[in-house]
């Protein structure tokens, strides 16, 4: 008898593993079923519009399960779309109060927190967070503050934070809001020398440059004019219209005409019509008329341009009197037709405008606006 009860035993302890088992199963797939019927419940009252008692069960929810974070962040991200801010709000508040989640996650919630709260124009707010998240280096986040600071006229603010966190801002936009923030602080305080900071940036910018020449011009110091707009128009030949006539002014005050002609010739290769343009008047200089036409009749097949094709007739109207009239009368034609074409244009959305933003009103980009090309540009 004894015997039999021994070898009872492992039959009865396999018995109780295997009920355990099916226990823990059974208790696992309730567990299941009541998270997901308190979900189903808290989604049924959100989208009735019965918000109160719909969170009120999600956050029963979530202090059961962290897992259900995802489907929070898809329900808000629909709200938002949805133009329903509030609710969206609700939710990532709700998600930021939760002591269980990890780093990565909460840093998710609170940038789409602030998100939220630059829609609702409730900027302070935004504000907060994003300043949180830049702190731990979190570089999600520069975007939307950039944004904001923009947005808001605090230029002294977005240096600030950049000055705190320069190792972050490896991104050419970055890098161009950035400078135009030093551009907008020193323009404000009359100080143009604090735009010289910008020079240290990881990538090249084009307004620092351009209002420190700028800046020279206007007090007839054409050297440093010169200096300045030089090194702008080598970086980013296609911003010389906006310049142009002030660089050649600036040279021809200090009798280096020869110079400047000098650099229109290096610039060719990379450059637009309006320094073809110039390279066929340093042409006329020399009594080249025959080969400035010549020139430029060449530069027409290969890259048709009305501003080219205007300055043509032009030239054709001085070596042929008879038909002087004729061509002065296309002249003013084509003149007219570039008169309603738009000068500028956004390279990130494609913006026109007749006067030059280094703001895009639409895309919201800096530095992004440059002179038109192709047909109707320079």
């Amino acid at each position: 008898m004894i015997e039999l009860l021994f070898l009872l035993l492992p039959v009865a302890a396999a018995y109780g593993y295997v009920m355990g088992k099916n226990s823990a199963k059974n208790q696992a797939h309730e567990y299941s079923r009541k998270i997901t019927s308190e979900y189903s419940k808290g989604l049924k009252f959100l989208l009735d519009r019965e918000e109160d008692q719909g969170l009120e069960h999600l956050i029963q929810l979530l202090e059961v399960s962290a897992d259900s974070v995802e489907h929070y962040l898809t329900l808000a991200s629909l709200f938002r779309k949805r133009g329903e801010i509030d609710r969206a709000i609700k939710i990532h508040e709700l998600l930021l109060n939760q002591p269980n989640l990890d780093e990565r996650i909460m840093s998710d919630c609170r940038l789409e927190l602030a998100q939220d709260y630059i829609m609702a124009g409730l900027l302070d707010s935004a504000e907060e967070h994003l300043i949180i998240l830049v702190k731990s280096n979190n570089t999600q986040a520069l975007e939307p503050i950039i944004n904001l600071y923009s947005q808001m006229s605090e230029w002294q603010k977005g240096v600030n934070m950049f000055e705190a966190h320069s190792d972050l801002f490896s991104k050419r936009s970055h890098c161009a809001a950035i400078a135009n923030f030093y551009c907008e602080t020193a323009l404000s305080s009359q100080t143009p020398k604090l735009m010289e900071k910008t020079f240290a940036l990881n990538h090249k910018t084009i307004r620092p440059m351009y209002e420190l020449g700028l800046d020279a011009y206007k007090n007839e110091d054409y050297v440093k004019s010169i200096y300045y707009w030089r090194k702008l128009i080598c970086s980013f030949t296609d911003t010389a219209p906006i310049y142009m006539e002030q660089l050649e002014h600036s040279y021809n005050a200090l009798n280096l005409q020869s110079q400047f002609y000098e650099l229109i010739s290096e610039l060719l290769p990379k450059g637009g019509m309006l320094i073809k343009i110039k390279h066929c008047q340093s042409l006329l200089e020399l009594n080249k008329a025959n080969e400035a036409i010549e020139f430029l009749t060449d530069s027409l097949k290969r890259e048709p341009s009305i501003r080219g094709f205007s300055y043509l007739l032009k030239l054709l109207s001085s070596k042929n009197h008879k038909l002087q009239d004729v061509l002065h009368e296309i002249d003013h034609l084509v003149t007219s037709y570039i008169n309603t074409k738009p000068e500028y244009q956004c390279r990130h959305c494609g913006f026109t405008s007749h006067k030059l933003y280094w703001l895009c009103p639409s895309c919201k980009h800096w530095e992004t606006i440059r002179p038109n090309k192709g047909v109707d540009g320079f």
